[in-house]
């Protein structure tokens, strides 16, 4: 688009202006980071941050106004250093201290430094300087060299070797101490900075000598440059060079500098109290200043939480942590050259005046034009100058006219705009044309007709005539098709119109009728390309490819490697690749292999939600997408496929219920060997591990598998909780995966194994089989024992029998004789019992059957009353009942029973009623054991005995 000179020219002179300004005198901008924050809600105790340091591991540590944290790129851990005894919360204020060695350290203002006991995850007290002093002394500052500590105080320099302090310098403010080159010691004082000399008459053979009168709080030894970097209290930065001369950097505010970094080999920061960030040559020259890039203030520069600056770092991956005195920890991300963020930004003209990013289209090289839910903004890549217009309208879509005349909006309640070369906006076509104003996409086609897509009405084509409508409503987005129709998605399904045709096709993205209600048919966006493949964008069905020659689609979902299914918009890049924006981050793939997706949401900030039918390819090769947070810019050729490093670290094990000393002391030898031998009490516990990259942290999740099992599902969680594991031994693989391209970046296999509990150990399976023996033993003793005394009775009832039939008993008395006349009752005793004497067996036998016949209608007469009425032991009873009747207390109960059933029924009683009055409750079975002893039924026995004596008698 050519806007005409007059626009230009406003153009030019907001440009001049924003040359001379000294922000853009240094050579980055907020532009070139992207931003995330750390405070209370991340897990941060404290937003006062005082120090911060990084390990060799990748975790970066932070020391707050009285704790200390450890960020790994996931969570926060907070580490409570405060002992007993402390005396006011103003001893504490931990920093770390300077050390060349891996051990980290940190002291407290109340003189005790701590080290941190990885094996135990807690910091230990390894001295304390306060009982040497009878008055509060504060500490501010340490530098261990070797076992020497070099203790910066309120009142003066010392030195700690061991258990013994030694005094270099009293009588001053110490704050810092400062490492030089070639191990050069210096300390920075409120009385100015001094330097260790070798004196004789001192007690320790050393002072301290006057160097520079600067109050210095921080500093930075450069040893590529050989320049010492110095910040002041109130003095800004003197930079002294190799030669020893001393250069103040302009443009440095005179506030408290607290930290000094080099940035990228080339940038210097400075963290600046109440003043923010800001940057400066690495190597400056005489007339060299300083400029300011971040700040907490509303502005092109206000990109952090807190302008009191007390830390900067730098860390392995070129992140910029920012630790400021009130609002947490911001950390800066570099983009470099592949992507760039285009922004809201609040309180200035020149940024874009609303982050929802709509559509995005380009008029020329030097002239972007986004539209947003607050009207257009047209941007000069060239230049940094943002021109914004038509406020308060919702811009979904925007093109060119084919002539250069204007630009044309398609705008969300107020119809379709055009804007002038001034950037003025008037209504080009409304409700009387459209038959509504909500319009979501415009297109011109290879005739110059202007077609116009709405949401409630019918497609419009303008033409040099009038206007023709074709009956397809809810239009999302429109494409032109090599042979000249035109490709409308709607909410209902992808339509083909033809110029001049009133018949719209409508295409069905399925193979089958049968899958046809199964699609979702709601488009977003439409891209043609290689001239016969027409990709299409669905909400919540991934993308379709058609091709236009063949008439048939592929589709591609997740499984294929989209970050969603819901595709927002399609453009292709200048190496054939095809991009796809969704509603959770980027991904692109070769046009004819479009099953190898390569998702490349590990680039910090492109895991957003991008808008629909909202993405182009720019004249320089570069890709617009426009999201909900912006505008984003890619370029592709310096997109890398390569896979980042980040090696994964098993950390260690905790159980519940046990002392954690010994325990971790254990489990930490153990973890060395890549194995772990838990009790069987202990087989519930909690495995933690990691996996470090803080640029990409966001990407990494990890996936675990006992044996050959499968994987699990991908979980940025980074600890496993084991919940009654069963005994024995299991081999367990960790691995750390980037969620972008399913690739592996570390793995690590532990050996895990359970005891078994006490009662199923070896030793207790001797001890049952011992006790299993024991009680078969047991059984067969009691058997036997049961065997003898049973043969012992029936010998002693031998006996008496003997005594009997002899006619008397043992004490010479005459056994009686049964009476003449004398009969039973049943007939029950069998045979080859009846050479037993009568008197002895009727008088037992006749006195159980006459206690039966007493209880004969009682269904619950029981043995064991039977036994209590005879005034016998239930064992005895049985031995003798059996010796003198062949059968046992149920059969003889039984038989009386029968029997007396049997005297019922010849006398006429009726067959139903003599099983109760017999003392059967059950029928049937009464029929079962009376035809079983009498060999016919009771009712067959009724008839035989009727018919034998002519009726009841």
């Amino acid at each position: 688009m050519t806007f005409r000179r007059d626009f230009w020219t406003s153009i030019v002179l907001c440009i001049l202006t924003m040359l001379t300004s000294p922000a853009l005198a240094a050579g980055y901008e907020v532009s070139d980071f992207t931003f995330s924050h750390l405070g209370l809600t991340d897990g941060l105790n404290s937003p006062r941050i005082h120090s911060l340091r990084q390990t060799d591991d990748g975790a970066v540590w932070i020391t707050t106004k009285n704790n200390v944290a450890r960020y790994n790129g996931v969570s926060i851990e907070n580490f409570e250093i405060k002992v007993p005894g402390m005396r006011n919360i103003e001893e504490c204020n931990p920093h770390f201290v300077q050390s060349d060695e891996n051990a980290l350290q940190v002291f407290d203002a109340g003189g005790r430094i701590y080290e941190f006991n990885p094996v135990q995850n807690h910091f230990d007290l390894v001295a304390d300087v306060a009982p040497f002093f009878k008055h509060y002394n504060k500490l501010n500052d340490v530098y261990k060299e070797g076992g020497t500590y070099w203790l910066a105080m309120g009142d003066g320099v010392f030195l700690l070797q061991g258990e013994k302090i030694a005094t270099v310098a009293s009588g001053m403010f110490a704050n810092r101490i400062i490492r030089g080159p070639e191990g050069l010691l210096l300390f920075g004082t409120r009385k100015g900075l001094k330097s260790l000399r070798r004196d004789k008459e001192a007690p320790m053979g050393m002072s301290l000598e006057q160097y520079l009168p600067y109050d210095v709080v921080s500093s930075y030894y450069d040893a590529g440059t050989k320049r010492l970097w110095l910040g002041t209290y109130d003095q800004g930065v003197v930079v002294i060079d190799d030669n020893g001369i001393c250069t103040p950097l302009e443009g440095i505010p005179h506030n408290p500098i607290r930290s000094i970094v080099s940035y990228d080999g080339t940038t210097m920061l400075v963290g600046i109290d109440g003043c923010g960030v800001y940057q400066t040559s690495r190597t400056p020259s005489s007339n060299g200043k300083a400029s300011l890039l971040f700040n907490a203030n509303n502005g092109p520069h206000g990109a952090i939480h807190g302008n009191g600056v007390y830390a900067l770092l730098v860390d392995s991956w070129d992140n910029l942590f920012i630790g400021t005195y009130s609002g947490g920890i911001d950390i800066a991300r570099p983009v470099g050259n592949t992507v760039t963020f285009y922004k809201q930004q609040s309180n200035t003209k020149q940024a874009l005046p609303n982050g929802h990013v709509n559509c995005v289209t380009e008029l020329s090289p030097s002239a972007w034009a986004m539209g947003t839910d607050d009207g257009i903004s047209i941007f000069n890549p060239a230049t940094g100058v943002w021109q914004n217009t038509a406020h308060g309208q919702v811009v979904l879509s925007l093109c060119q006219k084919p002539d250069g005349g204007g630009l044309i909006a398609a705008t969300y309640g107020n119809g379709v705009c055009q804007i002038n070369a001034k950037g003025e906006v008037s209504e080009l076509y409304g409700q009387d044309v459209l038959g509504e104003n909500h319009v979501h996409d415009l297109l011109y086609d290879k005739n110059g007709h202007l077609w116009i897509g709405c949401q409630d009405a019918q497609l419009v084509e303008v033409t040099k005539d009038g206007f023709r409508y074709y009956t397809v409503y809810n239009t999302k987005s429109m494409a032109l098709l090599p042979d000249g129709r035109i490709a409308v998605g709607t909410v209902d399904g992808l339509y083909i119109a033809t110029p001049g045709q009133k018949q719209v096709e409508k295409l069905k993205l399925s193979q089958s009728p049968s899958d046809s209600t199964q699609v979702n048919r709601y488009v977003l966006d439409i891209f043609v390309h290689d001239g016969r493949y027409l990709d299409i964008a669905t909400d919540g069905e991934g993308f379709y490819v058609y091709d236009l020659r063949k008439g048939q689609f592929r589709q591609f979902t997740t499984k294929n490697g989209l970050p969603s299914n819901t595709v927002t918009s399609i453009t292709q890049d200048s190496l054939g690749r095809l991009w796809f924006a969704t509603d959770c981050g980027l991904s692109f793939a070769p046009a004819d292999s479009l099953d190898k997706l390569v998702n490349i949401n590990y680039l910090y900030g492109l895991q957003c939600e991008y808008s629909y039918d909202a993405a182009i390819r720019l004249a320089n090769g570069n890709l617009l997408f426009g999201s909900e947070n912006g505008a984003v810019m890619v370029n592709p050729h310096a997109l890398q496929n390569s896979i980042y490093k980040a090696g994964l670290r098993i950390k260690r094990v905790s159980c519940p219920d046990n002392t954690p000393e010994q325990f971790n002391e254990l489990m930490a030898k153990m973890l060395d060997k890549q194995m772990i031998e838990l009790t069987y009490d202990q087989r519930t516990f909690d495995l933690y591990f990691e996996s470090i990259n803080l640029r990409y942290q966001f990407d990494i999740a990890y996936q675990y598998r006992i044996g050959n099992g499968s994987w699990s599902q991908l979980s940025p969680q980074n600890f496993i909780r084991f919940v009654n594991l069963e005994s024995g031994t299991h081999l367990l693989t960790i691995r750390a995966v980037s969620k972008a391209n399913r690739i592996t970046l570390g793995e690590q296999a532990l050996s895990i194994t359970v005891c078994r509990p006490w009662w199923n150990s070896w030793w207790m399976w001797c001890t049952y089989i011992a006790l299993i023996a024991l009680l078969f033993y047991g059984a067969w003793w009691t058997y036997e024992l049961h065997t003898r005394y049973m043969r012992l009775a029936m010998k002693t009832m031998e006996r008496t029998n003997e005594r009997v039939r002899s006619g008397a008993y043992s004490d010479g008395t005459e056994a009686p004789r049964p009476t003449q006349g004398q009969e039973h009752t049943t007939s029950v005793i069998p045979a080859d019992k009846e050479s037993q004497p009568a008197d002895l067996r009727s008088a037992f036998v006749d006195a159980t059957t006459k206690s039966i016949l007493n209880n004969i209608s009682d269904s619950e007469f029981t043995i064991d009353r039977l036994c209590r009425e005879m005034a016998m032991s239930r064992t005895m009873f049985y031995v003798r009942l059996k010796s003198l009747t062949g059968k046992s207390p149920q059969e003889f109960i039984r038989v009386i029973r029968l029997e007396r059933a049997a005297a019922l029924l010849r006398s006429g009683h009726n067959v139903g009623r003599v099983a109760d009055e017999v003392g059967f409750d059950n029928a049937k079975y009464f029929s079962t054991a009376f035809k079983k002893y009498f060999g016919v039924s009771p009712s067959e026995f009724k008839k035989q005995t009727d018919s034998m004596y002519g009726g009841a008698e």
